[in-house]
């Protein structure tokens, strides 16, 4: 995969990510008027865990093209390829 394709693909992603967020922003914007008297001690963990799965994606993403961008193609295809062989030869020993 070329450096481009890395990059689009996590602009794709961030696009996807913001959408996600607006839409999130708007359904829990419309509920609160909804339902104002109702107890949501669930919801509001729940929606708790959401937020910050999202904020860690949006920083994980963050990194990884930072990442991508100043680690050449070749550097990091012969990375991924030791974690494999690694990991193979790891789970044959177990």
């Amino acid at each position: 995969m070329k450096d481009q394709d890395i990059t689009t693909e996590i602009e794709q992603i961030k696009q996807q990510l913001e959408a996600l967020t607006a839409a999130r922003a708007q359904a829990s914007g419309r509920d609160a008027g909804e339902g104002a008297g109702e107890a949501s001690g669930g919801e509001g963990e729940a929606g708790s865990w959401l937020r910050d799965l999202l904020k860690q994606a949006e920083e994980l993403i963050g990194g990884l093209d930072l990442q991508f961008k100043d680690v050449p193609a070749r550097t990091a295809l012969v990375i991924f390829v030791l974690g494999v062989l690694t990991g193979r030869l790891l789970s044959r020993r177990g």
